[in-house]
């Protein structure tokens, strides 16, 4: 599955060649300060320092001490998959004394991106059928997007999701043309992995797996065997970790909070109404059990939809670049022209009219009850509404998948139109996403 085809071959090439670029950026802005040992402590380096849209480098900081402070319940096998690399990364500080967290972290970034390119165009070209030149054009389509963009070449968890996610829908797909059913070990593989990077994505391979395997799904052996223990391992996994390494690093944090408190009480201060600005920000959640308290009812929604959901995740907004929203960023932000919710609405039409042309088809199914999820999680309970453009890896695949379908239903002159406007799409998102990012990433950060 991995073994590259013929046409892969240049677009893996050229696609691993911008991605690597696109990470260059990052390490050029932040490598002075993120490959030093000793300084100020890795929580201050990475977390305090490091603030680009809502991203975190919470990965940079396992690498460089093993320590978790992402929310485990949510990413439950992300530090175990990046624990040879914290090996590796242990062993050059030791022997060079320099951090490679975010040069390791640009690698597996930009391997993970390739990838992901190859497995889309992949599924647009032989599973749906198209020409060459519109399988190409909806890929570059896909990675035009700014929260894709973003994903990329920040050392976040979300390229991972995009990876394991476009994954699973090609291994489903490829065994419902086949008229296969998954395996069960596929399908416990698929969930351990998706769910492990994020815990929400594992409803959308047990969704896929539904689709393909019919009502041999709910047999007692094969629902044990390919959901029940891939998440008992999970479970497992988590509570390992919390005992032996999250228990024990906040315990430390909270006795050298203490320390710091009888020392400097303004530097509490500072964090309490940073805290404070967070509450307000999240806005008041549905409940206060653990499941409840992350969701969101007082975020505008339609606002949210327009400027975060189809707005800053495809194009950016020239005000606030950047920003992250527990710092200094509104939670809406609004384009200063007309022309960019022209192309906001002109995507989001053929998305829908995509989605309505392949509504028979089983891929397309299967990518409607994962938008279901999101819709749900999102917009309906307000998760991470309010900074959902960073979450873009979780869905905006769907959009030139859907597309995809219309090339199949129109005409050969219309298609040439759709064509051309696709390509035209993607140059210009490309170009106006990548110079704000440029615009952003150029100048190296300096801290005293």
């Amino acid at each position: 599955m991995f073994k590259l085809r013929k046409e892969e071959k240049p677009l893996a090439l050229v696609a691993f060649l911008v991605f690597a670029l696109q990470n260059a950026l990052t390490v050029y802005k932040y490598h002075d300060l993120f490959t030093r040992v000793g300084f100020r402590g890795y929580w201050v380096l990475f977390h305090e320092i490091f603030h680009v849209s809502g991203f975190d480098a919470y990965s940079c900081i396992y690498l460089s001490n093993g320590k978790i402070y992402y929310e485990l319940s949510r990413h439950p096998l992300f530090g175990p998959l990046l624990a040879p690399f914290y090996w590796l990364n242990d062993a050059i500080i030791k022997q060079f004394d320099f951090n490679a967290a975010i040069y390791i972290m640009a690698l597996l970034l930009t391997l993970s991106a390739t990838l992901s390119a190859v497995l889309l165009f992949r599924i647009l070209r032989s599973h749906i059928g198209l020409k060459l030149i519109d399988a190409l054009a909806l890929t570059a389509l896909l990675f035009s997007f700014a929260s894709i963009m973003l994903a990329v070449m920040l050392p976040d968890h979300f390229c991972c999701s995009l990876l394991l996610l476009v994954l699973t829908l090609y291994i489903a797909n490829d065994h419902h043309l086949k008229g296969e059913a998954l395996a069960w070990w596929q399908s416990a593989l698929l969930l351990l992995f998706t769910a492990g990077i994020t815990i929400s994505n594992g409803a959308k391979t047990m969704l896929a797996d539904l689709f393909c395997t019919g009502k041999a799904f709910f047999k007692p052996r094969r629902l044990l065997l390919a959901c029940v223990l891939p998440l008992g391992i999970l479970g497992a996994a988590l509570y390992a970790q919390y005992t032996l390494q999250l228990l024990p690093r906040e315990q430390e944090s909270a006795r050298i909070e203490a320390q710091v408190q009888k020392m400097n009480p303004n530097a509490i201060k500072k964090s309490t109404a940073h805290e404070a600005r967070k509450e307000r920000i999240i806005g008041k959640p549905m409940g206060n059990d653990p499941v409840l308290k992350w969701t969101d009812k007082d975020t505008p929604r339609l606002s949210c939809v327009v400027e975060n959901v189809f707005g800053e995740s495809i194009m950016l907004h020239r005000e606030h670049l950047l920003e992250d929203l527990f710092i200094s960023r509104p939670v809406v932000v609004h384009y200063e022209h007309w022309l960019f919710y022209a192309v906001e609405a002109f995507l989001v039409l053929l998305f829908v009219v995509g989605l309505v042309f392949g509504l028979r088809q089983k891929l397309l199914q299967i990518c409607l009850a994962w938008l279901g999820v999101d819709f749900v999680l999102h917009i309906i309970m307000g998760f991470g509404l309010n900074e959902a453009y960073i979450m873009g890896t979780h869905w905006l695949f769907i959009i030139p998948l859907a597309m995809a379908f219309l090339f199949k239903k129109m005409p050969a002159k219309p298609a040439l139109v759709l064509r051309f406007s696709i390509v035209a799409l993607a140059l210009l998102l490309y170009i106006y996403n990548l110079c704000l990012v440029f615009q952003f990433m150029s100048h190296p950060l300096t801290v005293g």
